[in-house]
């Protein structure tokens, strides 16, 4: 039994589809995950609490979608977690950084910062640094 070209290309196409959708819906997942970690909702709160963030982006704070594949930015493990989190409110967008820790079983944010679209070479401090 012989397929046809078509009928090859037709079934590719489909598989190619099916394999997309997979991954994008599973990318979905894992970052909604990430979104209901203590960690990731106790920096937003921080983030949203914050008299120069809502000045700057005015309300409401909203997170974007973070890209997972950037570990360079976006990376957890069972004692440190560091994000890039786009964000947006009604008058400006940015890029919100925090890093967090696992002390005595409970996550803390360690520091956070927001970079604005307009001042990429700026920063906001939203959480400093303690230096121990």
């Amino acid at each position: 039994m012989t397929v046809s070209n078509r009928t090859l290309v037709q079934i590719a196409g489909w598989g190619g589809l099916v394999v997309a959708s997979t991954g994008f819906y599973l990318s979905q997942k894992l970052i909604e995950r990430v979104q209901g970690f203590d960690y990731y909702k106790s920096a937003l709160k921080q983030l949203r609490q914050h008299s120069g963030a809502i000045h700057y982006l005015g309300e409401p704070i909203k997170d974007r979608r973070f890209k997972l594949t950037d570990s360079e930015k976006n990376f957890s493990d069972s004692k440190y977690a560091r994000f890039c989190v786009p964000v947006s409110g009604s008058k400006e967008r940015g890029s919100y950084y925090f890093w967090a820790e696992r002390i005595d079983n409970e996550w803390k944010i360690t520091k956070a910062e927001l970079e604005l679209k307009s001042k990429p070479d700026e920063r906001l401090i939203i959480v400093k640094p303690t230096e121990e």
